[in-house]
């Protein structure tokens, strides 16, 4: 069973992380493509380390490297010029605001890793 002072901790974590959230908007928060690549970026990192008894652990790690990834590639697409965004202040500033989601992503999952880990 897990410590009560790692759940009681974790949801400590998260009422400050959803005041902070609340205070800007939910529906700043929300990018589903940014949470699949950083969450299927965290198993496949569980799956690619090949430790049974450090999955959960290992997932958490995968979680932030993926986030780092995402907001790399998303900061190279940004500033390519693909979508004709550089030098318009509101839509660079709305696409770099997605590009920082997995950054945000990444450390949430990694964590909830750290009470479930193994």
């Amino acid at each position: 069973m897990h410590n009560f002072k790692q759940i009681f901790g974790l949801f400590i974590c998260t009422i400050i992380i959803l005041g902070a959230i609340s205070h800007v908007g939910f529906n700043y928060y929300n990018d589903i493509l940014s949470f699949l690549f950083v969450a299927g970026g965290s198993v496949g990192y569980g799956f690619l380390k090949n430790q049974k008894n450090k999955f959960i652990i290992n997932c958490g790690s995968g979680a932030v490297y993926f986030g780092w990834l995402g907001t790399l590639i998303g900061l190279i697409a940004l500033t390519s010029g693909k979508w004709d965004n550089w030098g318009d202040i509101e839509k660079t500033g709305l696409a770099l605001s997605v590009t920082m989601l997995t950054l945000l992503y990444g450390y949430i999952i990694k964590l909830i890793t750290l009470v479930f880990k193994n």
